[in-house]
């Protein structure tokens, strides 16, 4: 007799580790830039170079790239911009790290600050949180059949199993990560100004924000639909005006091909950071009225799928002993994938020491998880959104300004059977923001969230991985009675009292007129060894 297996894939976490890091450094202003009287804008982004693990620990490289906007008073034109990097090395300790897989890092920028020391000199300070993982897939044969040594040098199973033999079987059911990489969504559009829109001289500051943003599994692929939401302030080149600033959005509809991929999986799509630019060019006319934007979705992509399939839990045979080898394989099984939408609203008031909103340019803002819990049935969080609002002032000296706010929520994910030691994986984005000044001193900021969240618990399946055959133990049977009377001393079924005294299921049912193979502790029966 030989073993027909089956190959199970397991996913699991080999390691992970988190920090928080506090990026700082002290930047002059550049030689061409007029002297800074009040700072009013700062903007944030994270680039990673490189993840190397090494001896227990993985080292990121990477650069804080910043921009900001401020108010001087040395130049006709009261607003300009500057730009730089701050370049970090940081290593963060992974005990269990094995140097040759990949690591997995996610992060996210909490804050990112910008202090005046004098009018040639800022200081930066930002605080970036590292959520490192790495990942290992195993592959393990799992018996789900006895077959004939004569069927399998034939590469085929027989219908009927080798003579005494009596198996019993079970099912698996697990989620495997079916195929995962990372790839890159791409969103490239032409956008011209519009007639009443002054041409484009310099292009002090600029955000683009996928909203609405929506992925489907398709053949092969995954599709990618949303809109591209776009603001740029700039200096016009008429001398009527100092400043001005264009707010669009356009539809984008892309894919993303994958191997392997079908309808039937269950799809977990992170953005790992995002490249993005804006230029500028003439139109027919030579004027400069054409922006070029181009952003790009640095993304990694996992498929997961579930499979259920049969294999062999015990087996026994009445015609030769069998040794049976066994193993526990640890597994995971998506228990659920929730994306709820949050919707939060709130009223910010306006410091009466502020210049006068003439008109609300942009508004921006980042999500802070303060806390997260599993609770019954769900996954409870608290947290703020952290808002930007940036207007246009009645002050021609200072003609920009931005008012912050902080907007708290609370919200209960939904996931019915979670345990406390299941694990879970959140994603949170903001999908739109919209603001509306109510009068002079009041502003209404509504905010739609996307919260996803990936939820698996674990499990332990014992399985056979080998077996050997070996003659029966002649003086055990013979040692054994021929017929016992044998008292049931709990409930159960019929498969291990058959196995233990050399019989089998049908012959008990049959000999002692069961309709089952149910038994209940107290039950009285009676055995006949059976030898093939």
């Amino acid at each position: 007799m030989e073993l027909s297996t089956r190959n199970i894939r397991t996913h699991g976490s080999l390691c992970r580790s988190d920090m928080q890091i506090t990026l700082e450094d002290d930047v002059n202003v550049p030689d061409t830039k007029p002297d800074i009287d009040q700072l009013i804008k700062t903007q944030g982004e994270i680039q990673i170079i490189s993840i190397t693990p090494a001896d227990g620990k993985v080292t990121i490289r990477g650069n804080l790239s910043f921009s900001l906007l401020y108010i001087t008073t040395e130049d006709i034109r009261p607003v300009h911009n500057m730009k730089g990097q701050i370049p970090f090395e940081e290593s963060i300790n992974m005990d269990g790290l094995q140097p040759d897989h990949e690591v997995m890092c996610h992060f996210d920028l909490e804050n990112c600050q910008t202090n005046l020391i004098n009018s040639r000199k800022i200081s930066i300070r930002a605080i970036v949180s590292f959520h490192c993982c790495q990942e290992e897939d195993k592959n393990i044969a799992a018996g789900t059949n006895i077959i004939s040594s004569e069927a399998s040098r034939a590469d085929m199973e027989q219908l009927s199993p080798p003579e005494g033999l009596h198996q019993q079987f079970s099912q698996f059911s697990l989620t495997k990560l079916a195929n995962h990489q990372k790839d890159v969504f791409r969103i490239r559009d032409i956008v011209t100004l519009p007639k009443g829109k002054p041409n484009i001289e310099t292009i002090l500051y600029y955000e683009m924000t996928p909203q609405n943003l929506q992925n489907r599994i398709i053949e092969d692929g995954i599709r990618f639909i949303g809109d591209l939401q776009l603001f740029l302030l700039y200096i016009p080149d008429s001398d009527e005006r100092h400043l001005e600033y264009l707010e669009t959005e356009f539809p984008f509809d892309g894919i993303v091909h994958c191997d392997r991929c079908s309808e039937d999986m269950v799809s977990d799509i992170e953005i790992l950071d995002t490249v993005k630019s804006l230029d500028t060019k003439a139109d027919e006319d030579g004027e400069n009225r054409v922006l070029e934007v181009d952003m790009s979705l640095n993304l990694r992509l996992k498929f997961y799928q579930d499979e259920t399939f049969d294999y062999l839990s015990d087996a026994y045979s009445t015609s030769c002993t069998l040794d049976l080898t066994r193993q526990d394989v640890a597994f995971t099984k998506l228990l659920m994938k929730n994306q709820s939408v949050v919707r939060v609203s709130e009223h910010i008031h306006i410091n009466q020491d502020t210049d006068t909103i003439l008109q609300i340019c942009n508004a921006t803002g980042t999500i802070q998880i303060d806390e997260q819990e599993i609770v019954p049935d769900g996954i409870a969080l608290e947290g703020a959104i952290e808002l930007d609002i940036l207007y246009v002032t009645e002050n021609d000296e200072r003609p920009l300004a931005v008012v912050k706010g902080t907007i708290p929520f609370t919200h209960t994910i939904e996931i019915r059977g979670i345990k406390p030691k299941d694990d879970y994986e959140l994603q949170s984005t903001i999908n739109q923001i919209s603001v509306i000044m109510l009068d002079s001193q009041e502003i209404e900021a509504k905010i739609i969230l996307n919260l996803c969240a990936f939820v698996f618990t674990h499990g332990s399946q014992q399985i056979i991985t080998q077996i050997q055959e070996k003659p029966l133990d002649m003086e055990r049977l013979q040692a054994m009675p021929g017929l016992v009377g044998f008292i049931v001393d709990k409930e159960g079924t019929l498969w291990d009292i058959a196995k233990k005294y050399n019989t089998t299921v049908e012959n008990i049912m049959l000999l002692n007129q069961l309709d089952s193979d149910r038994v209940k502790q107290g039950d009285r029966l009676l055995l006949l060894k059976q030898i093939e």
